[in-house]
């Protein structure tokens, strides 16, 4: 029997195919398509895209080939649809090498082979089932002790300036997953360093980053993946009062534990940063809602879930059907790409009352965000956790808190549209 092996992707090959899909992305735009404007970063932003989606009918063929849908009922049934997958049925995910012009293959954009972002949905329900009894919805909270005294050596330490992303979010996050994973010194200081690398992989699927970019993720998500196995090696040697050591005392194989830590660095880092920095600028752009907060720091988790519902910190969800599926007067051939716009989906009027204000007490909201069994749903509740007890120490600790300067966006950022920075001031 003979084995063939792929020749890995040469950097010029992988640059070729970066730009041919963002020459799609930038021509379909430009050409009136709004699913390839969102993509390229054009237009009005994410709302009024999805706007003018939802216009075009609850599940649209876009001009680059997905279906795509803003649709709150469609949105829905297609993040529940047993028939969709992350991947092609029965073919790979590497389209570097294909004929995009025959092909038309637009999704898994960049190889992302080191990291665990297009598992099958199966596998994630495996992970999830090792992860929950530790990390699951139910129980993240024990960990709250934990992330609090994290979030301090971040926090407290905070002078009268300081940037939203590069000295909060990103450091508190960091601490508070290394905490709660059980990360020694100096694997633990690395993180803060290693998990804004981590941060463009949910845009690289779709979205293609530049070369240089594209490298450094490799990079970064080898390294990631090695301090994972390195800290389940040493745990299963000496358990601690971690949660790899709890993971680890479930008899699971120490792989999959491996993994389930990766997911937590690659994906629960980036949501619960985007969720922390979004929380913080629509609660400053909202006085009322800050003023409530500061009054009473316990309404921390409705303005964390009013912002996974207003600005998600994964906006779009992509799927490959695996067999034909009818759904919205729409005939989806297996191996057809669908695309849910989450956040679209979320604000769609159908959803509820003025869906595009931000409202922290807002009640029994269609709130898409996170679901749909993928990735995210396994990171959700520790994401949820850290996050919420991010924006209550903000809130308790800086009361006179105010932007002062502008915002900036990650460029080529839909998936995530990721702050980049914003000042901030503690000043009256």
């Amino acid at each position: 029997m003979t084995t063939t092996t792929m020749t890995p992707v040469s950097e010029s090959e992988l640059g070729r195919h970066l730009l041919t899909i963002r020459g799609f992305h930038f021509v379909l735009g430009a050409l009136g398509d709004p699913y390839a404007r969102l993509l390229h970063g054009d237009g009005d932003g994410t709302a009024a895209i999805g706007e003018e989606i939802r216009r075009r009918g609850p599940l649209y063929r876009s001009e680059l080939g997905p279906w795509v849908t803003a649709d709150a009922e469609v949105a829905a049934a297609l993040l529940r649809e047993p028939r969709l997958d992350t991947g092609h049925p029965g073919a790979g995910q590497d389209h570097v090498r294909e004929n995009l012009w025959e092909t038309w293959r637009t999704c898994h954009v960049t190889p992302l082979s080191g990291t665990p972002l297009t598992l099958p949905l199966a596998e994630y329900a495996r992970l999830a089932r090792l992860n929950n009894p530790v990390l699951g919805p139910r129980v993240a909270g024990s960990w709250r002790a934990d992330v609090r005294r994290a979030l301090s050596t971040v926090l407290d330490p905070l002078g009268p300036r300081f940037d939203l992303v590069t000295d909060l979010a990103g450091p508190a996050v960091a601490a508070a997953l290394a905490a709660v994973l059980g990360f020694p010194d100096p694997a633990a200081a690395e993180l803060a360093t290693l998990l804004p690398r981590l941060g463009v992989a949910p845009d690289s699927v779709l979205c293609p980053p530049r070369l240089p970019v594209a490298g450094e993720l490799a990079e970064a998500a080898a390294r990631a993946r090695e301090l994972a196995r390195d800290l389940v090696e040493e745990r299963a040697a000496g358990p601690r009062d971690d949660a790899v050591s709890a993971l680890l005392a479930t008899g699971h194989d120490r792989a999959d534990v491996a993994q389930v830590c990766l997911l937590h660095l690659v994906a629960g880092a980036g949501i619960a940063t985007a969720t922390l920095a979004g929380a913080v600028v629509a609660l400053l752009g909202h006085p009322d809602r800050w003023a409530a907060l500061r009054q009473d720091p316990g309404l921390a988790a409705d303005a964390v879930e009013e912002t996974l519902r207003w600005a998600p910190p994964v906006r779009i969800v992509s799927r490959i059907a695996q067999e034909p599926i009818a759904i919205a007067g729409q005939e989806i051939d297996a191996d057809d790409h669908v695309v849910i716009l989450v956040d679209a989906a979320n604000r769609d009027p159908s959803a509820g009352p003025d869906p595009d204000r931000f409202d922290p007490a807002r009640k029994n909201a269609l709130n898409l965000s996170l679901t749909g069994g993928g990735y995210e749903e396994l990171v959700a509740p520790l994401a949820r956790l850290i996050a919420t007890e991010a924006v209550r120490g903000v809130a308790t600790r800086m009361p006179g808190l105010r932007t002062d300067g502008a915002l900036l966006h990650r460029m080529r950022s839909p998936v995530v549209q990721a702050v980049l920075k914003l000042p901030m001031s503690t000043g009256g």
